[in-house]
């Protein structure tokens, strides 16, 4: 009889995890894609005409946006999307958002990553630690750490500036 049992408690315990499996393969599977646009934001009158040449010139503000889509077919927990920001440009501090998202930022090449202002430390003359804040100048990267779930066809907008170097 025992054995029985013991038959019978495996069949139910396979049959579990049969619909255990079954209820993670019908989940689906997230994929996030990143579309990255940029628009000159101080155009000239004539670069706002319809097919005109867009040029950028040391000081021309640039606002990028990031379009965070969930293409699959489940649930994406808690995304995370990380952008360098482009060499011959600098960051405007302050400018990136996106909605349920944290920001945070970079000065070592996406190593580490703090909330703005990033800070740094020196040693000084003496060899004391100094905490220093970093400038925009220094900004290698912004990571937005979103703080909801994409459905699937689900996307999350982010953006910021940069304006470009001398």
């Amino acid at each position: 009889m025992s054995r029985m049992n013991n038959a019978g408690n495996s069949l139910r315990i396979a049959g579990m995890m049969l619909l255990l499996i079954s209820g993670v393969i019908a989940q689906g599977v997230p994929k996030l894609d990143i579309q990255v646009d940029s628009e000159k934001v101080n155009k000239t009158e004539l670069e706002r005409r319809p097919g005109a040449v867009i040029n950028y010139l040391p000081g021309d503000t640039i606002k990028y946006l990031i379009v965070a889509s969930n293409i699959g077919d489940g649930l994406m927990t808690s995304p995370e999307v990380i952008d360098p920001i482009p060499s011959g440009v600098t960051y405007v501090a302050e400018s990136a958002s996106g909605e349920d998202s944290a920001i945070t930022f970079s000065i070592n090449q996406g190593e580490t990553y703090m909330a703005w202002p990033p800070t740094y430390s020196v040693r000084n003359s003496k060899g004391v630690l100094i905490k220093r804040v970093a400038t925009p100048e220094m900004v290698s990267h912004i990571k937005w750490n979103i703080n909801k779930n994409l459905t699937p066809g689900e996307t999350a907008l982010l953006d910021f500036l940069v304006v470009v170097s001398k």
